[in-house]
């Protein structure tokens, strides 16, 4: 089960020599008549989720020693400051009973989708979509804010850091944002649009040609149970679509609301009156004064 790629090609060694990226491979050995199993987890220096890349052979998926690995690659995203472990699985997959075994829960679902070949000469004569700008942070947040689910948000945050999709803006208001992963096979974008836009078949077919860095890649889309109403659009485009895919988180942490002071509204209450200040406020604070002391 690959979530990441393969982890023999490029960007799998990448990953083993960037310095702010951890990935641990593990493996339960073959006991008790069951299969050797091996799985891999990925995670970036300060980044809430860590990932699981793989879990192999396919044929042992069913293996009783599967939540045992589970937790030991929990235990090491753990100790490398993740709040949760993440992984994407087939919904028909026998490993889904050892996830939840491990403590693993599905936050949504989703099918990929890939996207009709185009000759991407169709950007600079229909330039719908635009990179996002440091104006647009605010908007994408608001839209992250009222389209995705707490659920899915407790799982998946969107990254502090600017935001450098793509933007659909209608009217001055941003309704639809694409972000996603440059892969050297393929292109993955996780698509977060408005239920109120009308033309998403005719949006999401000029997508491919605004991708700068496409170079002929295949581009997919992962179209969430909450944006579901996407797919409508797409089986208009004829694009191919996978089986339907479970998400998957193990929490790491345990939240807790924690009561907080502002310290700028302590401020404001221990701030005296200014010689500067109109005189009634000052008399008001001074009936204030004498009635504490009486």
């Amino acid at each position: 089960m690959l979530t990441f790629g393969s982890p023999m090609g490029p960007a799998g060694l990448y990953d083993h020599l960037h310095p702010a990226r951890g990935v641990a491979t593990m493996v339960a050995p073959a006991r008790g008549g069951s299969q050797k199993l091996i799985g891999q987890m990925r995670y970036i220096l300060g980044s809430r989720s860590a990932h699981l890349s793989f879990l192999m052979p396919a044929s042992a998926a069913s293996s009783p020693n599967l939540p045992k690995l589970l937790d030991r690659l929990a235990l090491q995203a753990g100790e490398w400051g993740a709040f949760n472990l993440l992984g994407e699985i087939d919904e028909r997959s026998q490993a889904l009973e050892g996830m939840r075994k491990a403590s693993f829960v599905v936050y949504a679902w989703q099918r990929v989708w890939q996207l009709p070949s185009q000759d991407g000469n169709n950007r600079e004569r229909t330039a719908v979509w635009q990179p996002a700008t440091a104006a647009d942070e605010i908007p994408i947040r608001n839209l992250y804010q009222s389209l995705v689910p707490p659920l899915v948000q407790s799982a998946e945050h969107l990254p502090d850091q600017r935001m450098q999709g793509l933007v659909y803006r209608k009217e001055g208001e941003v309704l639809a944002y694409i972000e996603g992963i440059y892969g050297p096979r393929g292109i993955y974008l996780y698509p977060m649009a408005h239920p109120d836009l009308e033309n998403a078949a005719e949006l999401l077919c000029n997508l491919p040609g605004h991708l700068l860095t496409r170079l002929g890649r295949p581009v997919y889309l992962a179209v969430r149970s909450y944006q579901a109403w996407l797919e409508v659009a797409l089986e208009e485009l004829d694009a191919k679509v996978s089986p339907r895919q479970a998400l998957m988180v193990k929490h790491l942490a345990i939240g807790q609301r924690v009561l907080q002071t502002n310290p700028r509204l302590a401020v404001i209450e221990n701030r005296q009156a200014e010689a500067s200040a109109p005189m009634v406020n000052n008399y008001l604070g001074q009936q204030e004064e004498c009635k504490d002391n009486n």
